[in-house]
Parts: structure tokens; sequence; C-alpha cells
């Protein structure tokens, strides 16, 4: 998940250019390692058991040079429609008074979409900034803006998420989570937000990389250009966030990442951040629970893609902790991969546990054919692998399998952030939601800390010094 300068030429225009629950585990373990973050933020690995339970406004009208307008329809503030499987009447009609500068009216609509379905967080997003975009064209408060951008294309449900992270925070900052909750239940109840800050809003650009390195730089360009933007959530992949990750160096704008877990992002740069832990603790966390399991001496096989920054780093750190080396390495990204062939050649290698590192792509239905096939073996898993498509295609096997995996964090009844998360959502949250709760928030303190001098070097003067903290739950 992370250019050098490019050389560029203004193109001549005829016009400005515009921008145009599903889960629960049958058995979870308790947090078994928590640590202080560098910004500050408490968090651990958790182990889980996966169990068959399924329960016209645009930009500002600036000229951008360099920009591919293709790549602008990727990124929306409210005028675009990016999560097609999430539209409606409402919504799309809230999406064209926003395009046209009509922000009472798209407010009004995207009320009324989110009575339709509460837990949309693009539509969420998308009043969160009509208000904030209302307020400043009245001179009533002032936008703060950043920006978030994840793999919408390849991954709804995922990209969907991490949005409600950032749309809670939102929603907390621009009017509180009881106004926001009144205005969908009741469409003819005034909506009254006062904002943060001494009526400050914040707006946030949604940006859609598809989960490809070469949409993952052009979103990074783009979002670099606009001057506004002061920091970026993103990207949720370790590939993504290293691809990206150099041109917002250079350009010196920070991105905090809510779920990147690579070791290679430590100390990268000083523009990029994360705040979920790396794969080291996740590796640890899983070798303590097959000490605790009795299976430290059992041969373990790994199903891993070469390659990939995310599936490496994990794999490495895991087969650091192992007595012997894995027995059996299966490339799950070959293009004549079989399950059942790579099932069949670990057993015959004496494995009796198989580590599962996917990617959030191709590799993870790979996967969900081994643990389909897993005959026996006992599987263990990282965080890319607590995904709805495994719970809908292999759920049983999965429990059968005792698959069991190391995620950041997950919901617990006692949590006074997952009571207000789930109300709020009227669904249960998990750990990418919380993450880019965490990866906003701290956006929300470090501004708080600028005494308004709003810039891009402030905050990351802010955020790297060693007294920020920031505990969000």
């Amino acid at each position: 998940m992370w250019l050098p300068t490019l050389c560029i030429q203004e193109t001549a225009l005829s016009h400005p250019l515009s921008w145009q629950q599903l889960i629960s585990s049958n058995l979870w373990q308790k947090v078994i390692n928590k640590f202080k973050l560098p910004l500050g933020l408490t968090t651990g690995i958790l182990l889980v058991i996966l169990g068959i339970n399924l329960v016209k406004n645009q930009f500002t009208e600036t000229k951008v040079i360099g920009i591919q307008p293709a790549i602008l329809q990727n990124i929306s503030q409210g005028e675009k429609l990016l999560i097609s499987s999430e539209k409606n009447p409402a919504k799309e009609e809230g999406i064209e008074k926003f395009y046209n500068g009509n922000f009472a009216q798209a407010i009004a609509q995207f009320r009324q979409s989110l009575q339709v379905k509460k837990n949309d967080p693009e539509t969420l997003i998308y009043l969160n900034n009509a208000i904030a975009q209302q307020k400043s064209d009245t001179n009533i408060g002032q936008k703060i803006e950043i920006a978030v951008s994840v793999p919408i294309s390849q991954e709804s449900d995922i990209s969907q998420e991490i949005l409600r992270g950032v749309a809670q925070a939102q929603s907390e900052f621009n009017c509180g989570l009881p106004e926001i909750s009144l205005a969908i239940k009741d469409t003819e109840n005034q909506l009254n937000c006062s904002g943060s800050f001494n009526g400050k809003f914040l707006k946030v650009t949604i940006a859609d990389d598809e989960y490809l390195p070469e949409t993952a730089e052009k979103i990074a360009q783009t979002l670099v250009a606009k001057e506004e933007i002061i920091a970026v959530i993103g990207h949720s992949s370790s590939d993504m966030t290293l691809q990206a990750g150099e041109i917002y160096n250079k350009a010196e704008l920070v991105v905090i990442s809510p779920t990147s877990t690579s070791i290679l992002l430590k100390n990268f740069g000083k523009f990029v951040l994360r705040v979920a832990p790396n794969d080291h603790l996740a590796a640890q966390t899983l070798w303590n629970y097959l000490e605790r399991q009795n299976w430290a001496d059992k041969k373990i096989a790994v199903a891993y893609i070469p390659g990939n920054i995310y599936s490496q780093s994990l794999t490495k750190e895991f087969n650091k902790l192992l007595p012997e080396k894995f027995v059996y390495k299966c490339n799950i990204s070959s293009g004549n991969f079989s399950a059942s062939d790579c099932v069949e050649e670990a057993q015959n290698r004496g494995a009796e546990i198989m580590f599962l590192v996917p990617a959030t792509d191709r590799t993870l239905s790979n996967v969900i054919g081994i643990i389909n096939n897993a005959k026996g073996l006992k599987l263990l898993g990282g965080d890319s692998i607590y995904n709805p498509r495994v719970l809908k295609d292999a759920g049983q096997q999965a429990d059968r399998a005792n698959l069991t995996l190391a995620i950041p964090w997950h919901r617990h009844p006692n949590s006074q952030f997952s009571q207000t998360a789930q109300k709020f959502w009227n669904a249960e949250i998990n750990w990418r939601t919380a993450k880019s709760y965490d990866a906003t928030k701290t956006i929300i303190k470090a501004v708080d800390e600028m005494m308004g001098n709003y810039s891009r070097k402030q905050l990351q003067r802010i955020l790297s010094n060693p007294n920020f903290s920031c505990y969000s739950f």
C-alpha cells in the first residue's frame, strides 16, 4: 500500500475542469497484546474463530494540471454515485441536486435516502458534505477537507466498512449522532448542525482506487493537487498504500491508513502513517494461540502470494516464529492454481495446519477453495480473510476447520464504542470500521491542536510529536 515529480503540460480546456452485519463468530479471543501506537491509539490483535453463525457542487472550480479527466470519475464529494449497489431514487435525486449546487434540496433527498438504507455510508458522507458546503457558502461555518480512498470497484463491502468509520466520526463532528439520527428518522424535523471548533465542518472526498496500484497513484496525484485537502485516510491495503505513499510523501500530504499492516510501512515516510498494528504483532498473536492449544510442534503449510506486500509481510513474520520452516508453500496467485492440489500436497508433506494469507482479490476466492477442501487441516489466517465472502461461500467448512484469524479489533458488548456504533448504524460493525473511525478521530484531534493554522505541514508536525495521543474509545 504506496512518484517522482512529473513533467506536465497544461491542457487547454473549453470549460473549467469539474470533479465530477453480516458476521458473528461463535468464539472470539480477548485482546492478547495491547499497545500504544505512535499516534497514541490503544489497540491490539484479536483472534477470531469464524463459525457458521452468518449472522452542481463540485470541487472548487480549479484547473488541475496534469490530472487525467478519467480518474475524476473515481472521485466524489456528493456529485456522483460511486457505490452502484447502494442507489435509490432519493439518493440519485440528492446527487443531482448536489451537482447543481442546490444543497438544501440535496440535504432533504439524502435524509430520505437514509430512511431507506440507514447504514449506507456513502449517502451519510454526502449528507454531511452538503451540510458543510451550505454552511460555508452562507458564511456560517468553515470547511475542513479530507479524503478517503477505498477499493469500491473491487470490494464494495469492505469499502463501505471503512467508509462507515469515517462517516460516523464526520457526523459526530458536524452535527452529533443524536441530531443526525433524528434527521434520518423524521425528515420533517429541522436539522440543526453547529459543527465543532467554533463552527468548523468536516467535508470528505471519497475516492475509488479500484484496488489497482496504477489507479492508487492517480488518486494520490489528484488528491495532492487539491490544496484544500489536508489529509487522506487510506489506502485499504498495504500494496496500495505503499504504491501511493511516495506521492504523498513528496507532496507532504499526510495519509493515514486504517487497515494497512505490512512491516514495510514502518518508517516508510514522515507523511505515511497508520493506526492498525503491524504484521509482527498479528504473527506473534497467532503463535501464542498455537502454544496455548499445544499445537506449536505441528507442521504448518502456508498458502500465500509471492510478491504481494501484505501477504509476504505476514508470512515472513509468522515464519520467523516457527521452530521449523513451512513444510510447504502454496502459491495462491498461480495461473494454474488448484485448491484440492494445494491441500493434498500440504498433507503429503505432513502438514496439519494451513496458514492462509490471501489479498483482497481473486486470491481470496482461491483461499475459499482451500477452506472448502480442508480435509482435516486446521486453518489460521490474517485479517484479509475477515470478509463476508468467506462466511457466505465457506462458512460451514470454516467452522469445521476451526478457522482462526488475527484481527486488530473485535466488537465487545461492554464497549461504549460498539454500543454507540450498533445503535447508530442499526447493525454490528467490524474492525475496519473501528480503525477508520480511529484514523478520522486522529485527524480531528490534530486539527483541534492546530488552533486555526490549518496546513498539511502543521498537521504532520502535530501527528509526529511523540507527545501526541488520541484515544477514540
